[in-house]
């Protein structure tokens, strides 16, 4: 079509004689009038990129069917993680918002306003949050999965851990370990929720952690700020992770057997796409921000290897207890 609009262009056609002679409309010619060949090239392409994703239109479909919250993003997320290719997000946005508008598929979405924060210093400051969701089994029902997110204030750089039962302080300790290990240092402060599993109770104003966390955190020597439940104003950051990894990573996926399978999808899906994904406040991406405040965290101290955590079972009537 655009070699026949350029001869009859040659041959001095009028663009409206063009488009009565090629059966087109005529905003279609006037688009293609005076395109060039490199112009043109470009065009192609993108429009390559688009049928390029037809191949997984079915699957594409059977997702935002089965799913009707899932957004572009995670879809772009889950090619990346099920096929080889070089899939784009703002390619498979388009593709997705087509295939929505076609097949009437609008997306569930529940808004929420998050309260911006000061920007700290590289080092300075982790926020850790936790959030819950029932994940589907591969063969029938649900589990209720609990995580641990963490959130580098000045980087964005995140962290996550799952497990299949609640916390207590024995694993945040253990989830924070893995945080330090995976990041490689520790920041000097760490920002949590009133919670239980962090302090016993606030004396007049004086914090009374709970004993395995004092433990930990004497042995590590960060500072503790403790703040109000769902206070975007003091942890407006990992609000945000909590909702993105439940949205994000959580939501329409399928849990694989046991938690270390879990843990180890959420490492390569942060790898893969939460923190190497620009930042919509810092318009950075998290990864490399954190190559500059890596330099910046304190080291990892060794850490006693003791056994004097306890946790309380209850024995049952055949004489045994639920444990892991």
């Amino acid at each position: 079509m655009y070699t026949q609009i350029q001869q009859l262009k040659a041959l001095k056609y009028s663009q409206r004689s063009a488009a009565e002679v090629l059966g087109i409309h005529r905003d279609t010619v006037r688009r293609y009038w005076n395109m060039s060949v490199e112009d043109y090239e470009a065009e192609v392409a993108k429009i390559r990129k688009i049928s390029m994703l037809d191949e997984f239109k079915t699957v594409i479909l059977s997702w935002i069917k089965t799913n009707s919250r899932i957004s572009s993003a995670q879809i772009c997320d889950w090619l990346k993680e099920n096929y080889p290719g070089d899939f784009k997000e703002r390619t498979v946005s388009r593709y997705v918002n087509r295939l929505r508008s076609d097949y009437n598929l609008p997306r569930v979405i529940n808004p929420r306003e998050f309260t911006a924060v000061e920007e700290l210093p590289p080092g300075q400051q982790m926020q850790v949050d936790f959030g819950e969701m029932y994940m589907p089994r591969a063969e029938c029902g649900r589990i209720k999965i609990r995580f641990a997110a963490f959130v580098l204030s000045h980087s964005r750089y995140k962290f996550v851990w799952f497990q299949s039962r609640p916390f207590c302080n024995v694993d945040l300790i253990t989830a924070l370990r893995e945080c330090f290990k995976y990041i490689g240092g520790m920041p000097r402060e760490l920002v949590f929720d009133q919670d239980s599993i962090v302090c016993v109770s606030e004396n007049n104003g004086d914090i009374i952690y709970t004993t395995e966390f004092e433990k930990f955190r004497q042995e590590c020597g960060f500072r503790v700020y403790l703040c109000r439940g769902a206070d975007p104003q003091t942890k407006g950051k990992i609000e945000n992770v909590v909702r993105y990894v439940k949205h994000g990573f959580v939501e329409n996926r399928i849990y694989p057997y046991d938690d270390s399978t879990l843990n180890a999808l959420a490492v390569a899906w942060l790898e893969r796409t939460a923190n190497v994904k620009v930042h919509g406040t810092t318009k950075r991406i998290p990864a490399e921000v954190f190559a500059e405040e890596r330099e910046h965290l304190l080291p990892i101290p060794i850490f006693e290897d003791r056994n004097s955590a306890k946790m309380l079972r209850t024995v049952r009537k055949d004489n045994t207890i639920l444990f892991n």
